[in-house]
């Protein structure tokens, strides 16, 4: 190989790009990796500190529902030994961990129904509205009228 070919490939070799958008990619990947793990921790610190505010102010007599569904009135509550007495029937108390109870009962009212409205006019299940449901074999001619034995 001729040393005037040899120099001209190396020269074409080095005016060729060699993958100019990494040093900016790379950063950009690492920033992305960092909020993935970032953001999901940050929720989950709210959270928790959601439920504690809640736990502390519970206190006896209280309403409230555990995590998986049960509904009670404290009674009593041991912060030390994470320990909640609910009574979840009149004479009837359950002792559950502090951190099962996460959700304080709020006192709703129904709202009433107003006295002044009037049925649906399309409406046939509506009581009053005079039709009832009708069985398909009640219509067939030749069966005679008289008690079914279906």
């Amino acid at each position: 190989m001729s040393p005037l070919l040899l120099a001209q490939s190396l020269s074409a070799q080095a005016a060729q790009p060699t993958g100019g958008g990494t040093p900016f990619l790379l950063p950009l990947m690492l920033v992305a990796l960092v909020l993935l793990v970032w953001l999901p921790m940050r929720r989950q610190k709210k959270a928790l500190a959601q439920v504690k505010e809640k736990q502390s102010a519970m206190g006896p007599g209280t309403e409230v529902m555990t995590n998986y569904g049960l509904y009670g009135t404290v009674r009593s509550i041991d912060r030390d030994a994470n320990k909640v007495l609910l009574e979840i029937a009149p004479g009837t108390a359950v002792t559950v961990h502090l951190q099962t109870v996460t959700t304080v009962v709020e006192d709703e009212v129904p709202a009433a129904p107003a006295a002044d409205t009037e049925p649906d006019p399309l409406d046939t299940d509506a009581p009053g509205s005079g039709s009832t449901p009708v069985d398909p074999r009640d219509d067939d001619p030749r069966r005679e009228h008289g008690p079914r034995n279906d």
